[in-house]
């Protein structure tokens, strides 16, 4: 079989659109599990195989289809890159980081805010924290309970730093400095070193 380089056949110039706009509608309504490349390629009526090509996976269409410009899950796979002594700082930082660029941050603050209105967003939101965040976690951590359970306080501490940073803007987290903010949270995070 000849394999050729480039847009699968079928696609057109539209079908990046066409699918951003389908899997918005796909994810509210059937969460970020229950919607599949085939559905997507259904919906928008282009070859599933232009789900990769313009967006990489379906956790890349999923952050840009939720507006995200930088997904949560390309800052957890920064945060992998080291040491699992260590990774709890480093998630916290190039959260921080993340989170602290405009540009990244309304659009991430805003997914929150919407899925804390709208059910259906929720359900999504969560089958993606759940499918490529926490189980992501767990496996680089080398599964079983131990490192389900740290996975599990990782993902909270994360989510007690969005939304005490940026969601709620509690002062004075919402105001320091970003390595202040790290430097008050170092203790806490070495405890949940591997």
């Amino acid at each position: 079989m000849n394999k050729s380089r480039g847009r699968p056949a079928g696609g057109t110039s539209d079908g990046r659109e066409r699918l951003l706009a389908a899997a918005r509608e796909l994810f509210a309504v059937h969460g970020y599990d229950g919607t599949t490349l085939r559905m997507l390629g259904a919906r928008a009526g282009c070859d599933p195989a232009l789900v990769a090509y313009h967006f990489g996976s379906k956790k890349g269409l999923f952050a840009q289809a939720m507006a995200l410009t930088l997904g949560p899950s390309a800052v957890l796979e920064k945060a992998l890159e080291g040491d699992p002594a260590t990774l709890a700082e480093r998630l916290a930082a190039y959260v921080i980081q993340a989170w602290d660029r405009p540009e990244v941050g309304a659009s991430l603050t805003e997914l929150v805010r919407t899925a804390m209105t709208h059910p259906e967003v929720l359900r999504a939101f969560r089958e993606y924290v759940e499918a490529e965040i926490l189980g992501r976690l767990v496996e680089y951590l080398g599964g079983g309970p131990a490192a389900t359970e740290q996975a599990t306080a990782l993902v909270t501490v994360v989510i007690g730093i969005v939304f005490g940073r940026y969601v709620l803007g509690i002062e004075p987290l919402s105001t320091m400095s970003p390595q202040r903010y790290r430097h008050a949270l170092r203790p806490m995070l070495r405890t949940l070193g591997a």
